[in-house]
C-alpha cells in the first residue's frame, strides 16, 4: 500500500467515526442529555473525567469524549495532508476548511450548553442553534469526501465548465438540506412534546415546533420526489459518471421513507431516530460524491 492509499483509508475512518459523533448527540438530544454535564464545558461537572452518577451525564460525557478523538484526529489529518501533499494542493486546503468547520460544529455545541439550549428549553435561540448546528454538519461530511475526492481525483479530474448538470445537483443538495432542518425542529419538538401529559404553551415558537411535526413528514416525501428528479435528469446526460452512485441515493430515499413512517408509528424511540439519522447521513455522503463525480471531468490527457 502506497502512502496516498494509507491517507485515503485514514479519512474514511475519520468520516465513519464523524458519523458515530452524530449519531452520538442525536442520543444526546432524544434522551434529553444535553445538561448531563452541568453548565461547564469543555469540562463535565467541572472536571476531565466527571463520576458517572446517572445516565444523562454518561451520554453527555461520552458524546464528549468522541468530539474530543475526533478532533485529535484532526490534527494528525493537518499534519498528515500538510506532509503529503504541501500547502498549495487543494487536498491540504479541503482539510484546513474542515478543520474550520469542525471547529465551528464544537462551539456551537458549547453555545447550547453555555446559554441552557439543552433540556426542556423551548426557544428560538435553541430552534436557530439546533439548525445551524445541523448544517453545519452536513458541511463537515461534505468536506470530508471533499478531501477523499481530491485525494484521489486531483489528477484526474478538474472542476467541468459545463454547468448543465450542476443546477439539478444544486437543487437535489438544496433540498436535502431543507428536509435536514425540519427534521431537525421536528426531532426537538418530539424530544419537548411527544409525550401527552405535556402542555404546549401558547407561544409562537412552541406553536412553530408542533407545526413542524405535522409539516416535516409531507416536505420529506415531497422532497424525495424532487430529488429523485433532479438525479434522474442527471443521469439522462450521456456524459454523467458513477451512475451507481445515483441508484444508492434512490434506495436510500425508498428505505429512509419507509424508516420515518415507523418512527412515527412508534412514536419516535431513540433506535428508529438512530436508524434515521444514518439512513440521512449516508444520503448526504452518496449525494455529495455523485455531485462532485458529475460536476467535474476528466482532464485531457498529454501525450
Amino acid at each position: 500500500m502506497t502512502h496516498l492509499t494509507y491517507f485515503r483509508s485514514y479519512v474514511w475512518g475519520l468520516l465513519i467515526f464523524t458519523v458515530a459523533v452524530i449519531i452520538s448527540g442525536d442520543i444526546v438530544q432524544s434522551t434529553e442529555s444535553g445538561a448531563g454535564c452541568g453548565d461547564s464545558w469543555p469540562k463535565c461537572e467541572g472536571s476531565l473525567v466527571p463520576a458517572i452518577e446517572n445516565i444523562h451525564t454518561a451520554i453527555e460525557f461520552i458524546h464528549r469524549a468522541l468530539t474530543s478523538v475526533l478532533s485529535v484526529g484532526y490534527l494528525g489529518l493537518l499534519a498528515w495532508s500538510y506532509l503529503l501533499f504541501g500547502r498549495h494542493h487543494l487536498v491540504w486546503r479541503s482539510v484546513l476548511f474542515s478543520s474550520f468547520v469542525l471547529l465551528l460544529e464544537i462551539l456551537i455545541g458549547a453555545a447550547l450548553v453555555f446559554f441552557g439550549w439543552v433540556e426542556g428549553d423551548a426557544s428560538w435561540g435553541r430552534v436557530i442553534a439546533d439548525s445551524l448546528h445541523v448544517v453545519n454538519t452536513l458541511i463537515l461530511l461534505a468536506s470530508l469526501v471533499l478531501i477523499l475526492f481530491w485525494a484521489s481525483e486531483s489528477e484526474n479530474r478538474s472542476i467541468s465548465k459545463e454547468y448543465s448538470r450542476g443546477r439539478f445537483l444544486i437543487a437535489a443538495i438544496g433540498i436535502v438540506m431543507v428536509i435536514t432542518i425540519t427534521g431537525t425542529i421536528n426531532s426537538l419538538a418530539d424530544t419537548l412534546y411527544l409525550s401527552d401529559q405535556v402542555v404546549v404553551e401558547e407561544t409562537p415558537i412552541a406553536q412553530l415546533l408542533v407545526s413542524v411535526r405535522a409539516v416535516h413528514p409531507l416536505v420529506a416525501i415531497i422532497g424525495a420526489f424532487l430529488i429523485v428528479g433532479s438525479i434522474y435528469m442527471v443521469m439522462e446526460d450521456p456524459k454523467v459518471t458513477y451512475s451507481g452512485l445515483g441508484f444508492g441515493i434512490f434506495g436510500i430515499l425508498f428505505l429512509q421513507i419507509i424508516v420515518g413512517i415507523l418512527n412515527i408509528a412508534l412514536l419516535t424511540p431513540v433506535e428508529t431516530q438512530i436508524i434515521h439519522l444514518s439512513l440521512a447521513d449516508a444520503l448526504w455522503v452518496l449525494l455529495i460524491f455523485f455531485s462532485l463525480y458529475n460536476y467535474s471531468s476528466e482532464k485531457p490527457r498529454t501525450t
